[in-house]
């Protein structure tokens, strides 16, 4: 037999093995990352035909069980106290106006009642925009101008609250803890100040790093005081990107130096944007705020951003999909909870609309659905390039679920390994791409820990594993 002969047959069985376009996607259960709190969005508050419609039975149902939302961001808002209190101990939420503005902050009430009702275990977090305007040195829950701070200088800006004020301002934010508590919608945990460095025409509020940190000891002190040491405090909300001195690594750092601070904050909270309004998705400014972080043991969530276009491909080129994961895997983010859960009108800051799912849903849906509170994300290569791909294992169920991106313009071919993972019987497909939303796509064995998983090109799939025999 020749050698040349030899040669051909070797190269036939690696072509069988290794088709063209073959990626090899390896998972190993052993190195555990990140656990998964949840996903979830904000509400458009401020426009009543929003309100009508987050009060339909049928939009609750959407939002939890056919976007798979197990988070809401609630708005803790201002104008719910429009009299001064001289004496903090004194206000109280039965006190509260929560019809303010036709039921602005009722809904976030309602709302979170609702999906509750759906997912008992759905997270409500709550934050700042603006505290009552009796509480700031301008008198106003906003803004004439916008502009902004550094963390080291006010540059005269008044939009903030009064230093004498301090205590009624935490008094009022454990109130609000208790409101939602009466209400059948706990707080889950709360920020004392949403993008701390942007005074705006909208509600706002400003804080440097050394007002941010004495406010984040008071609050804690308030709440632990008042029986709410469960309720977690997040912060500091400002631009995962904003790493320059003066932003917000500066609020970090200044966290990190005070004690009292340190103990206070349970989470490390950013927003994707660039500037309060364009999206920021890459995952290098996530994983550079992950190493800001990353000793202090605490978690990391994105509590705001935008999440680029709805029409198809661009979910998965530079779109939601590529925000979430950038965000979980170059950032161990641990819940991810975008602006809008939908608009009137497709935009970065929706993601779908109120006439029903786009593109950038079913993306979305890849994610918020399979990937539930609890799961742990765990080592798979290759994360990033023109296929990226994330596992996350449930260990109350040791459910594994796989989610892949191929951005390529042409099939691929996953050649997956497992190993230190539960054992299955096939993998669950579920795909999106140009003509595929959001659908059933078969399965693929799984045999000796390895699987065969073929991906059209431009498109998206959720592995879940069945354990079963059938």
């Amino acid at each position: 037999m020749s050698r040349f002969y030899i040669c051909s047959v070797l190269l036939l069985l690696f072509a069988l093995a290794f088709p063209a376009n073959a990626v090899e996607v390896k998972i190993d259960g052993s190195q555990r990352f990140q656990t998964i709190e949840g996903f979830g969005t904000c509400l458009v508050a401020w426009q009543a035909p929003m309100r009508e419609l987050y009060r339909t039975e049928e939009f609750q149902d959407t939002y939890v069980n056919g976007m798979g939302c197990t988070m809401l961001r609630v708005n803790m808002w201002g104008p719910t106290l429009p009299n001064a209190q001289s004496d903090w101990r004194q206000i109280s939420h039965t006190d509260f106006d929560m019809q303010a503005s036709r039921g602005r902050p009722q809904i976030f009430v309602d709302f979170g009642k609702a999906i509750r009702q759906h997912e008992p275990n759905s997270k409500l977090i709550g934050t700042v925009w603006s505290p009552p305007a009796w509480m700031k040195e301008n008198d106003s829950i906003t803004d004439e101008r916008s502009s902004g701070i550094r963390a080291n200088d006010y540059r005269g800006i008044r939009n903030r609250v009064k230093k004498e004020f301090y205590p009624h301002f935490c008094k009022w934010m454990v109130e609000y803890v208790k409101k939602h508590d009466s209400e059948g919608a706990p707080l889950y945990a709360v920020s004392p100040g949403n993008e701390v460095q942007f005074s705006q025409s909208f509600e706002s509020c400003v804080w440097d790093a050394d007002d941010y940190v004495i406010i984040l000891s008071m609050l804690r002190t308030a709440l632990d005081r008042e029986g709410y040491q469960d309720v977690k405090i997040f912060g500091p909300e400002t631009m995962t990107s904003h790493m320059y001195d003066g932003g917000t690594g500066t609020y970090i750092e200044a966290i990190k130096k005070d004690k009292a601070a340190f103990e206070a904050i349970d989470v490390f909270a950013t927003h994707g944007y660039e500037d309060g309004v364009v999206e920021e998705m890459s995952a290098n400014s996530s994983r550079v705020f992950w190493k800001l972080i990353q000793e202090t043991g605490k978690p990391f969530w994105i509590t705001e951003g935008g999440t680029g276009g709805h029409d198809w491909p661009v979910p998965i080129q530079k779109g939601v999909a590529n925000a979430i994961h950038n965000a979980l895997v170059g950032g161990n983010c641990s819940a991810f909870v975008p602006w809008q859960i939908c608009e009137r009108e497709k935009s970065t800051h929706g993601l779908m609309l109120t006439s029903g799912y786009t593109d950038k849903s079913h993306a979305a849906r890849h994610y918020f659905k399979f990937i539930r509170p609890g799961a742990v994300r765990i080592a798979t290569s290759p994360a990033f390039g023109p296929i990226q791909v994330a596992s996350f294992l449930h260990e109350s169920d040791q459910q594994l679920v796989v989610v892949a991106i191929n951005s390529a313009n042409e099939e691929q071919t996953l050649e997956v390994t497992m190993k230190n993972v539960p054992k299955g019987k096939r993998f669950e497909l579920i795909r999106t791409s140009d003509d595929f939303k959001f659908q059933n796509d078969g399965n693929a064995k799984i045999e000796l820990g390895s699987s065969t998983i073929t991906m059209p090109p431009m498109s998206i799939l959720t592995a879940v594993m069945n354990q079963t025999t059938n």
